[in-house]
């Protein structure tokens, strides 16, 4: 039979020699994450939203009637980032391809934004994905 204290030692081993395992896990996990300052990434995503999309789009997301697509609350928009990214590499419609005069880093901030903005939620996509795309 095991003393209470025995018990609380082999407690505290089981303990110490899974922590390292755990910390190391962690750790490749968050350095596996590309960096993100997420202010500035959104900041930077508004103002090329503005720039470049919101005079079809208009400055709050939702369109012109039977002209240019709203994006808030948008089926293409709230799927899948891939999607979204496609369209702005291949175009749709009236709307241009990007592909030539936006970075992939600048794609993804556009499309991290209105994913993200006005009533859309949506996951963060990475340049490295929009990368593998072109």
């Amino acid at each position: 039979m095991l003393l209470p204290v025995d018990s609380l030692k082999l407690r505290a081993m089981k303990f110490l020699t899974l922590a390292p395992l755990k910390f190391f896990i962690l750790v490749r996990l968050v350095t596996a994450l590309p960096p993100l300052n997420s202010l500035e990434a959104e900041e930077n995503g508004k103002r090329l939203f503005l720039e470049n999309c919101a005079e079809c789009h208009q400055a709050d997301g939702q369109g012109m009637a039977d002209v240019y697509p709203a994006l808030d609350n948008n089926e293409v928009v709230t799927g899948s980032g891939i999607d979204v990214a496609l369209v702005l590499i291949i175009g749709r419609g009236e709307m241009p391809s990007f592909s030539g005069s936006m970075s992939a880093k600048d794609m993804a901030a556009v499309i991290n934004y209105i994913r993200n903005t006005w009533s859309n939620s949506g996951e963060l996509i990475f340049a490295e994905a929009i990368e593998s795309l072109q």
